[in-house]
């Protein structure tokens, strides 16, 4: 089972969009921090679930759903080393990692 491991910069776009949301609506926040969880725990069973970048398929997005659009995270599955590297996150929304 592949190890999830969340780097820095995807470290600081989860705490981003956590800040913005929990400003709006605190409870709101607590239920997208469990579905992106959610999510995230899924590439240690299905690391090959995101949808591969047309230019750069050696990345994948995972999108997560929530509200009326979501998130998106970009990981890159290293098979061997056994490990999923979210590289950045963002709301779907944002323009761009």
């Amino acid at each position: 089972m592949p190890r999830v491991i969340v780097t820095a910069g995807a470290a600081g776009g989860l705490e981003r969009s956590r800040k913005f949301l929990a400003a709006k609506a605190p409870e709101a926040a607590k239920r997208a921090g469990q579905a992106i969880q959610r999510q995230l725990l899924l590439l240690e069973t299905v690391p090959e679930i995101g949808r591969p970048l047309p230019d750069m398929p050696e990345l994948r997005e995972l999108p997560v759903a929530f509200g009326d659009s979501g998130y998106v995270a970009l990981y890159r599955y290293e098979p061997t080393s056994d490990a999923v590297y979210v590289l950045a996150f963002r709301h779907q929304r944002e323009a761009g990692y």
